[in-house]
């Protein structure tokens, strides 16, 4: 069980009253204050430029949501060990940045006088990390009877959702793709909703059939032949490409993720070196084929209209 759940199953068992004890006196007496508040929650990343990703998408909320509190709350315990240690990629090297979990974060603004707070969940996906997300803000309502939390979903929860954002998508690339196949890396997870990446392929399809998604992990992930069992793996995709008619000469790559982080700059555009085409990155998959590669490495927080519809997901649970 990670530390993630751990946090969550010691929040559950605490007892549930209206009265908590504080950290600095176990005989005071705790009540509930009446301010609103929201927070945002990201997977994280150790790498820099993610930073300014995570930036945006904060001024965007606070203009959105004026005079309303904004914090943070980052759900991967790898991350967050990582920056706490110094250990950070690039830039980020020695320094110290000690963010909160989301149950960190909402103990802070429940003892700051906050009651009332609305989650707006950063994942693309409604899967793993988002069903923790919601066991953790369960336990935490039930340490602090009272505590009133609603939480907007990931950005591609609904049917409409992935419409609007393939609609984003296509227009943000309307370039790349007049030039050759643009191919979108999602993330990937063993969860069902796995799923929505297949029905954003759809979407994408439907606008230019040369736009591909495909992921790293998930359903259907090490299969060089998966179609139909969940997004295509890199294999896969590198004969979609090769199959086009005429033969493109130009393949453009990009993140399907909410930064340009690890996987990106990796998986993605990674020089690994190795002769192993499993072990190779999904750019010198392509390179070997005999592909100019373009990379575009911007997550999908760098895009304004994609901000709209988290923000557009925080708006109804208000």
């Amino acid at each position: 069980m990670n530390l993630f759940k751990k946090a969550a199953w010691a929040l559950m068992a605490t007892t549930v009253m209206f009265t908590a004890c504080s950290d600095d006196d176990d005989n005071s007496e705790f009540k509930l204050g009446d301010k609103e508040g929201n927070l945002l929650v990201t997977f994280g990343s150790s790498f820099p430029e993610p930073q300014l990703t995570f930036q945006k998408i904060d001024e965007t909320a606070k203009k959105e949501f004026k005079n309303e509190e904004i914090r943070w709350g980052y759900t991967s315990d790898l991350i967050l060990n990582k920056l706490r240690q110094g250990n950070g990629e690039g830039s980020l090297n020695g320094t110290v940045i000690d963010n909160d979990t989301p149950q960190e974060a909402l103990e802070v603004m429940v003892k700051e006088g906050y009651s009332t707070f609305y989650v707006q969940s950063l994942h693309v996906i409604p899967g793993e990390e988002f069903e923790e997300l919601n066991e953790a803000i369960e336990a935490f309502e039930h340490k602090y009877e009272g505590v009133k939390v609603k939480v907007g979903t990931p950005l591609l929860t609904s049917d409409a959702d992935i419409k609007a954002v393939a609609k984003v998508l296509a227009d943000k690339f309307a370039t790349q793709v007049a030039e050759g196949p643009v191919l979108f890396m999602g993330h990937g997870t063993p969860h069902q909703a796995d799923g929505q990446y297949t029905k954003l392929q759809a979407e994408l399809t439907a606008l230019n059939p040369n736009f591909f998604v495909g992921t790293v992990e998930g359903i259907g992930f090490g299969k060089e032949e998966n179609e139909g069992k969940g997004p295509l793996a890199i294999g896969s995709l590198v004969a979609k490409v090769n199959a086009i008619t005429p033969k493109p000469t130009k393949v453009t790559i990009t993140p399907l993720m909410s930064i340009a982080g690890d996987h990106a700059n990796n998986d993605m555009n990674g020089i690994t070196g190795k002769t192993d085409p499993i072990e190779q990155s999904w750019r010198e998959r392509l390179e070997a084929e005999g592909y100019e590669v373009t990379d575009i490495m911007k997550g999908l927080g760098d895009y304004e209209e994609i901000n709209a519809i988290w923000m557009n997901h925080l708006k109804a649970i208000k």
